[in-house]
C-alpha cells in the first residue's frame, strides 16, 4: 500500500515524499477479522427484527427498533416515560398490569348464550343479523332450529357455541356494537378491552396453555383504531379442559392495565410549588416538611404519587374493594369515589350508581382540569351519566370503572379511559364535562 503526502523540507521548501507502507499477511489478515466479526454478530438481530435494548440518562430502558418496524402505537409496557412537566411537578409514569385478588377470579356459571333484542320482531332480529355479515346459510339454521323467545317486547334467540366460535372478528365487532347497547346482554356481552399489539403482554406470565391463547384471540374483535375486544366469557371456559384452567384464563383476562406514576425531586425543583399543588384542600402544612426533606437528598430522588394523594385516594389505590373494611356493604361505584376523593370519611349518599346529585351542590363546571381534585364526567350525547374520574397530574386520572369486586382503584391516563368507555358505547360516542369542587 502507498500514501502519498505533501511534507516539509527541513530547507523550508516543499518537497513531495512518497510514504511505503508495508502490511504483513497476519495484520491484513487480524484487520479483516475485527471489521466483518461484529457484522457477523448484529445481522441475525437485525434479520430477526430484535430490539437492541439500551438505558436512558436515568438509568430506564429505552427500546431501539431498526428503521423499517412500525412506530409502536402505545408506550412500551414497565418503562417508564416521561410526561409533562407542570404545576405538579415532573412526573413520569409507567404502565402495568395489576391482578385481581384469588378469591375473585372463580369462574362465573357458563349459561347458553342468549342475544337480546328489546323492540325487536324474530324477522328484525334475522334482518339485523344478516347486516352484520353472518352467512345465510347460518342465518338460516338460527330461524329453522335455534332457541328462540319474546317477552315483554324483547326478542331473545340462543345462537349457540359453533355459530359464536365461527364469527369473523369484522362480523363479531358490527354484531356486539349492536348487543353491548342493550342492557339484556350485559350478562355476555361485557367487553374487556386489549391495545393492539400488547396481547402477548398483558398474558405474559399467565400459566395458560397455548390452545387456550390461541382461544382467547379467535374471539378478539377489532374497536376503533388501537383497540382489540373480547366479550365472550362463557364460550371461552365452556371450551376450557378444565377447573384450574378456568381460573388461570379469568386471572389473565380480568386484569387492569394502570398507571405507576412517580414525581421527580432534585436540586432544581420548586418544593413550594409542588406542596401548593399536591397540598390543596388544606394539606400543604403537612407535605411541606416532607418535600422539604427529600429536596435535601443530594442526587434528587423520585416519589411516588401515592404518598402525595388525600387519605381516601391513597387508601384505596391499587385496592379492590373488599380490601376498603370500613365501607362493607356501600356501592362503591365511580361518583362514589371521586366524590369522596378529599373525604376523610367517605360520604355514602353518593353511593348511587350514576348520581350527579353532589354536582350541583358541591361544585362548578370549567373548561379544562388543571387542578388536583378536578373532576371529569363522562355522559352519552343524550345527557346520561355514565362515568365519574379525579384528575390527579398531566394526563393521569384516579378512576374506579364500575362496581364489581373485580374493579380496583386504579390510576389510568386519559386516552385509556376513554377507550375503556368507549367499549360500552361504541355507537353514540361520548361527552367530557369537567368540574370542581367549590372552596378549593
Amino acid at each position: 500500500m502507498l500514501l502519498e503526502e505533501e511534507m516539509p523540507a527541513l530547507s523550508g521548501k516543499a518537497k513531495r515524499a512518497v510514504v511505503h507502507l508495508v502490511f504483513s499477511r497476519w495484520v491484513i489478515l487480524f484487520l479483516a477479522v475485527a471489521i466483518v466479526l461484529p457484522w457477523l454478530v448484529i445481522a441475525p438481530l437485525l434479520a430477526s427484527g430484535h430490539a437492541v435494548y439500551g438505558h436512558s440518562a436515568t438509568g430506564s430502558p429505552v427500546a431501539a427498533t431498526s428503521a423499517s418496524d412500525a412506530p409502536p402505537a402505545d408506550p412500551p409496557p414497565q418503562v417508564w416515560i416521561a410526561g409533562k412537566k407542570g404545576p405538579w411537578g415532573q412526573i413520569d409514569s409507567m404502565l402495568f398490569d395489576l391482578d385481581v385478588p384469588p378469591d375473585c377470579v372463580l369462574p362465573p356459571p357458563a349459561p347458553p348464550v342468549r342475544w337480546s333484542f328489546p323492540g325487536y320482531t324474530k324477522e328484525k332480529v334475522l334482518a339485523t343479523l344478516r347486516s352484520v355479515g353472518i352467512p345465510e346459510d347460518e342465518v338460516k339454521k338460527l330461524e329453522g332450529s335455534a332457541k328462540w323467545s319474546s317477552a315483554a317486547g324483547v326478542t331473545s334467540v340462543e345462537p349457540g357455541d359453533p355459530l359464536i366460535l365461527s364469527l369473523a372478528p369484522k362480523v363479531r365487532a358490527k354484531l356486539y356494537a349492536i348487543l353491548v347497547e342493550f342492557p339484556q346482554n350485559a350478562q355476555h356481552v361485557d367487553p374487556i378491552w386489549f391495545r393492539a399489539g400488547n396481547v402477548d403482554w398483558r398474558l405474559q406470565e399467565s400459566g395458560l396453555a397455548p390452545e387456550s391463547v390461541a382461544l382467547l384471540k379467535r374471539l378478539l374483535y377489532p374497536q376503533g383504531e388501537n383497540s382489540l375486544c373480547f366479550a365472550d366469557s362463557e364460550l371461552a371456559l365452556r371450551n376450557l379442559p378444565n377447573d384450574a384452567e378456568r381460573s388461570r384464563f379469568m386471572q389473565a383476562v380480568l386484569r387492569k392495565r394502570a398507571v405507576l406514576a412517580r414525581i421527580r425531586i432534585d436540586p432544581d425543583t420548586d418544593v413550594e410549588e409542588l406542596a401548593q399543588y399536591w397540598g390543596i384542600g388544606g394539606r400543604r402544612k403537612d407535605l411541606l416538611p416532607f418535600l422539604n426533606a427529600l429536596h435535601r437528598v443530594e442526587k434528587g430522588c423520585e416519589l411516588n404519587v401515592v404518598c402525595l394523594l388525600p387519605d381516601f385516594a391513597r387508601e384505596h389505590l391499587y385496592r379492590h374493594p373488599g380490601a376498603a373494611a370500613n365501607d362493607k356493604g356501600v356501592m362503591q361505584d365511580c361518583f362514589w369515589s371521586a366524590y369522596n376523593f378529599f373525604n376523610d370519611q367517605p360520604d355514602n349518599s353518593f353511593a348511587d350508581t350514576h348520581s350527579t346529585a353532589g354536582l350541583n351542590k358541591d361544585c362548578y363546571q370549567i373548561a379544562a382540569p388543571t387542578q388536583l381534585g378536578d373532576l371529569m364526567i363522562l355522559t352519552t350525547r343524550g345527557g346520561s351519566p355514565v362515568h365519574a374520574a379525579v384528575f390527579l397530574a398531566d394526563d393521569i386520572y384516579f378512576t374506579k370503572n364500575g362496581l364489581s369486586q373485580i374493579q380496583p382503584w386504579i390510576l389510568m391516563h386519559f386516552a385509556d379511559l376513554l377507550e375503556e368507555y368507549n367499549t360500552t358505547h361504541p355507537n353514540s360516542g361520548l361527552d367530557i364535562h369537567y368540574f370542581r369542587r367549590k372552596g378549593l
